[in-house]
């Protein structure tokens, strides 16, 4: 796992470009099933391993690879306190941009339902915007000490199911702690348990720096760990779906525990290996050099193809069947690519070029 040590001259990681790129390819097609998809689709063999390749593959990934990236001394906490809020507040207008669509409906008295359910939602980008400030206080306690990084992981999604039975005894809306534990349909990816997989992240590059821990999986004996680590998770990929098929309240996706958040991590240690295998062997293949690309640029393809789906929802919610959202994810996927190319393009005009 040495390309995860940062190396003089290189100013991007390949593998971690590779992972991210998967994870927002991942994300699209998860997105057109649970948008799109009819109930027959949806409960369908495909639907249940759609949902998986969109759970595990996807935001655990992509939060344990920015938090591998927080670890830096080169910002204080204002820089994070600054990203930060401009990520949560980002999150909040892309929320209400994706639902632009459905929001029309709703004030023009065509739908009952209620806007702040969809303007106010827990998602990736204001889960990224609270972390990146939580984990710049954090730093100022923890500094480089691995092992507390690694049990406040833990103990994030330790605690995460039994925060939600808080909310009936604070005086605070459910609209705010949506972001943090609350198990309302609109809460996403809560503060707890999804900061954990930031933290361990920042804990993964923290041990990298250590010479003990490069040795230990430098040694031919690793490879037998991994090997163990897949076949534990073929054997309990049935017992991991059932959890990712069933996305909302207490023991449900966005909600999991401790028991789901380790074999994610197992799982991570399994597919990081094979990245990087992958990456180093094949890299060079058109296929993996253009989800690199989505992965260099995964913020803007995110938010792309999230005001494409959320606005073509109401349109087409839940009735689609199985080869229409194959067409939708190459349709969807092939239209993000060329508007982000746009975006890019038109950025550069602007303001000149810009790295990643």
């Amino acid at each position: 796992m040495t390309q995860y040590l940062p190396r003089k001259g290189h100013s991007r990681n390949a593998t971690a470009d590779l992972l991210k790129g998967l994870a927002v390819l991942f994300m699209i097609q998860v997105h057109v099933m649970e948008q799109f998809g009819s109930t027959d689709s949806y409960g369908s063999l495909i639907g249940n391993i759609s949902l998986f390749l969109g759970g595990p593959f996807c935001a655990p990934v992509f939060l344990a690879v920015m938090g591998y990236f927080l670890v830096t001394d080169r910002h204080t906490f204002n820089y994070f306190l600054k990203r930060g809020i401009y990520l949560f507040v980002g999150g909040v207008a892309l929320n209400a941009a994706r639902s632009a669509h459905l929001l029309i409906q709703i004030f023009a008295g065509k739908v009952n339902l209620a806007p702040p359910d969809y303007i106010f939602g827990a998602d990736i980008l204001t889960l990224a915007g609270l972390s990146l400030i939580i984990v710049g206080l954090l730093r100022m306690v923890l500094r480089q000490a691995a092992f507390a990084w690694l049990i406040t992981a833990l103990l994030v999604a330790l605690v995460g199911p039994y925060l939600p039975g808080l909310t009936d005894s604070l005086p605070v809306s459910p609209y705010l702690t949506a972001f943090f534990w609350n198990t309302g349909a609109w809460s996403y990816f809560p503060v707890f348990p999804w900061l954990g997989y930031v933290l361990i992240g920042y804990t993964f590059r923290l041990l990298m720096k250590q010479p003990y821990f490069q040795e230990f999986i430098a040694k031919e004996y690793f490879r037998y760990f991994i090997m163990g680590i897949w076949v534990m998770i073929m054997i309990t990929i049935p017992w991991a779906s059932g959890i990712t098929r069933h996305l909302t309240g207490t023991g449900g996706y966005y909600h999991h525990g401790i028991l789901f958040f380790g074999w994610a991590l197992l799982f991570m240690a399994g597919y990081l290996w094979f990245a990087e295998w992958l990456q180093k062997n094949q890299g060079e293949q058109s296929f993996l050099r253009m989800v690199r690309w989505f992965g260099q640029h995964v913020t803007l393809v995110y938010v792309i193809q999230w005001l494409i789906i959320g606005n073509l929802a109401p349109v087409f919610y839940q009735s689609q069947n199985v080869f229409q959202m194959v067409l939708w994810f190459g349709s969807i996927t092939a239209v993000t690519a060329l508007l982000s190319l746009a975006c890019l393009k038109i950025r550069r005009f602007f303001q000149g070029p810009h790295p990643g």
